[in-house]
């Protein structure tokens, strides 16, 4: 039997324990920092396509803008790619902020109710 710092007593079962949870956390760890890395990989190959997609989307309403009303090639495609690729992104971010937002409010919901609960007194 050894002893913990603060004196109490421990088997050898308890510090095996202590070990092998020590060792899943890290390997839990690990895995969770390869799926983050490849989400990350993921993420910018999304954001490389969706900026392809944009400057050949942009190339092609440009090419149909120079023929029928004779607008300059060069800067029709540079704004149109512009804003192909910033307003979708923008929806995007927009979206994603008020969800988070509605996730937060339900939150906050969720712990009131459930501290009234706790408390006896019915939600709602």
């Amino acid at each position: 039997m050894s002893a913990t710092p603060s004196g109490r007593p421990t088997d050898n079962r308890e510090e095996a324990l202590s070990r092998a949870d020590r060792e899943a956390a890290q390997v839990a760890h690990e895995v969770a920092q390869r799926a983050i890395r490849r989400l990350d990989i993921l993420e910018g190959v999304m954001i490389g396509g969706g900026a392809v997609l944009a400057l050949l989307g942009g190339a092609a309403v440009a090419w149909i803008l120079v023929g029928v009303g004779g607008l300059p090639f060069r800067g029709t495609w540079i704004v149109v790619s512009l804003v192909l690729f910033v307003v979708p992104g923008a929806i995007a971010i927009v979206k994603i902020r008020r969800d988070e937002r509605a996730d937060r409010s339900r939150g906050r919901r969720d712990r009131g109710a459930g501290a009234d609960e706790a408390n006896g007194r019915p939600a709602g």
